[in-house]
């Protein structure tokens, strides 16, 4: 049990690190009382126009609930639709249609969740979650928050709602999201993608086929890793050190972001009693994350000694995303970089995993990329800046095509702060929603050729036939939508835009296996090994 803060105090001597000035102060507070009055119009109990026409919420159709058992066995016995989340949904559009609810999805988390397939109703929602999106948390996540408190000195990791939500994003996005700001880190993923380069060289000597072994995804979450490592904290872990051992601590890091996910979707959406009971996942769990965050705090103070000795030359160096949020606010900083840890790690390696393995699987289009990689970095070795990434629009249109065929997600969820009709159906003010963008993203109506993987889509130079244009905006939101969209989705993108460029300009890639298999727990991706054949290029 953790039984102090281990966070360490800031001095004296350097509190303007964590303040704001008094006109910056009272310049928020103006902008606060704004977005309160925006949303006490947002969430005020009026009804859109139409509503009485529309028919009623308990019209909805949906599958039966069984007392108890809701329709979680759909995901716990094979005979019934197979156990994967996705396929559950397959089947249920089938006989359902654009809209239905299901019931009993996640114990007492979620008591009802109302799915939609219309892109149009994906914009209604949208275009009324009010200027304070509510998205709500995993109880796990939340309970483990509440049990930590000292640990954490009334740091919140994620989760916030309405006025904390927006306080945070407020300090936040301006660093985030602001493209010049990220691309400042892309010298930063250079380096981390040539020692997963040189990694993937080694391993395939190991092979007289060049296959990479079976753990192969473990090489990528430790690039995921390393990668969030040296932009949040500044701080090189040392992850793709090769012959690093199981009880090492970057392996271990790892080993424990793959088992948060994972135990959160046995405690939130599988049955457990978790909550009356302390279960064996659940105590699981509390470690996995006691040693994220107690090791996140650990670099952190770090971060903040080099900080208070005036070690760092906060002039010319490029900040680390910590160090630029500590000028804003102490609390804020340490929470997004905490969550950045425990988030980026699983999600991100997830993504490049079916990239690449796409790429393998298409020798065309792996071609092609290549071609635009070699023409912007002349030897294998020529550093990636971000003048080369701005250049390569082929690139681009690949991590938009991986993002499309494997986002994290199925889908993006919401709980409605005012009532609005969808599917001509009256959905209440505090409904929770989900939108099923995957399944639309595998349509033909929506992307022609949807099955195939065709980067050309996302090329302004493609056919209006093929064009990504052509589907409704709202169907492709792997990183969701509006003001609640990922808070690293900039990130996540120059990671994978750097180390796919990388890859496929030092190596070839095959895949002579049978085709992948993808399965959805907490996140989405490949499901098997990653065995690829890989050939290091001669030049």
């Amino acid at each position: 049990m953790i039984t102090t803060n281990l966070l360490k105090n800031v001095t004296s001597k350097t509190p303007k690190l964590f303040m704001s000035t008094s006109a910056e102060s009272i310049a928020f507070e103006k902008k606060l009382e704004h977005y309160r009055n925006l949303n006490a119009a947002d969430t005020a109990d009026t009804k859109p126009p139409g509503w009485d026409e529309a028919k009623p919420f308990k019209s909805i159709p949906g599958p039966r609930s069984f007392p108890l058992v809701g329709n979680i066995w759909r995901l716990m016995l094979p005979l019934f639709r197979g156990q994967d989340i996705l396929e559950v949904h397959k089947g249920l559009y089938k006989e359902f249609g654009d809209i239905f609810v299901l019931k009993g999805m996640a114990g007492s988390w979620i008591k009802e969740i109302v799915t939609l397939y219309n892109p149009k109703d994906f914009e209604t929602l949208a275009r009324n979650e009010g200027v304070w999106p509510i998205r709500k948390n995993q109880p796990s996540l939340d309970y483990y928050q509440k049990i930590r408190t000292n640990l954490f000195s009334g740091i919140a990791l994620v989760g916030q709602q309405r006025e904390d939500w927006f306080k945070f994003r407020t300090i936040v996005n301006p660093i985030m999201m602001q493209p010049k700001n990220i691309a400042q880190y892309t010298d930063k993923m250079n380096l981390v993608a040539d020692e997963l380069v040189e990694n993937i060289k080694y391993l395939a000597t190991q092979n007289k086929d060049g296959e990479m072994p079976s753990d192969f995804k473990n090489e990528l979450y430790k690039w995921a890793l390393e990668s969030v490592a040296v932009v949040t904290l500044d701080t090189h872990l040392g992850c793709l050190k090769q012959g690093l051992k199981p009880d090492a601590e970057p392996e271990k890091m790892i080993y424990s972001a793959t088992q948060f996910f994972d135990l959160m979707y046995k405690l939130d959406i599988l049955p457990s009693v978790w909550k009356l009971v302390s279960t064996k996942d659940w105590k699981k769990f509390v470690g996995v994350l006691d040693f994220m965050i107690q090791t996140n705090i650990k670099y952190i103070n770090r971060a903040l000694d080099k900080l208070e000795k005036e070690e760092v030359d906060t002039e010319n160096e490029i900040k680390s995303v910590l160090q630029q949020l500590l000028k804003k606010d102490r609390k804020v900083a340490i929470s997004m970089a905490i969550s950045m840890m425990v988030a980026g790690i699983d999600t991100t390696g997830r993504v490049l995993g079916a990239g690449l393995y796409f790429l393998a699987k298409n020798p065309d289009k792996q071609i092609k990329l290549r071609e635009e990689a070699i023409s912007l970095l002349k030897t294998k070795e020529t550093p990636i800046t971000k003048e080369v990434l701005a250049k390569a629009p082929y690139l681009r249109a690949v991590v938009k095509e991986v993002t499309r065929l494997a986002p994290i997600g199925i889908g993006n969820f919401r709980t409605t702060v005012k009532d609005i009709i969808l599917g001509g159906y009256q959905i209440p003010k505090g409904t929770d929603v989900l939108t099923s963008n995957l399944i639309l993203c595998s349509m033909d109506e929506h992307y022609p050729k949807a099955k195939e993987f065709l980067p050309e889509r996302w090329l302004t130079t493609t056919s209006p036939e093929l064009s990504h244009k052509s589907a409704n905006p709202f169907v492709f939101a792997p990183f969701g939508h509006g003001s609640r969209s990922c808070i690293g989705r900039r990130l996540a993108n120059l990671e994978l835009h750097v180390a796919f460029l990388k890859m496929i300009r030092n190596f070839d890639m095959r895949w002579e296996h049978e085709d992948m298999t993808f399965a959805t727990t907490t996140l989405y991706g490949i499901a098997k090994p990653l065995k690829l054949r890989v050939k290091p290029l001669d030049q």
